[in-house]
C-alpha cells in the first residue's frame, strides 16, 4: 500500500482519477462520461501522466505501476 501511495503521489487528484480508470480498462470516451470532462482534458491528463512517469504509452505506465507496486512474496 505504501508503494502505491508513493507512486500516485506524483500525480494530481484528477490524473489519479484518469489513471485509476485506465487501470480498470476504461477508454477515453468512457472516462468522459464517468468524470464529466472533455475529451481534450482527459487526453491532456493522460499526456501529463506519461510525462511524469517518463513512459511513452498508457500501457507502459500501467505495466510500470504494477511492477512498482507489486509486493514481493
Amino acid at each position: 500500500m505504501l508503494k502505491e501511495k508513493l507512486f500516485l503521489k506524483q500525480l494530481t487528484s484528477s490524473e489519479q482519477d484518469v489513471f485509476a480508470l485506465a487501470l480498470d480498462g476504461y477508454s477515453i470516451i468512457e472516462m468522459q462520461d464517468i468524470l464529466f470532462k472533455e475529451e481534450s482534458t482527459i487526453k491532456n491528463q493522460r499526456r501529463s501522466i506519461l510525462q511524469k512517469l517518463n513512459v511513452s504509452s498508457m500501457k507502459e505506465a500501467i505495466d510500470f505501476y504494477k511492477k512498482t507496486t507489486q509486493t514481493s512474496s
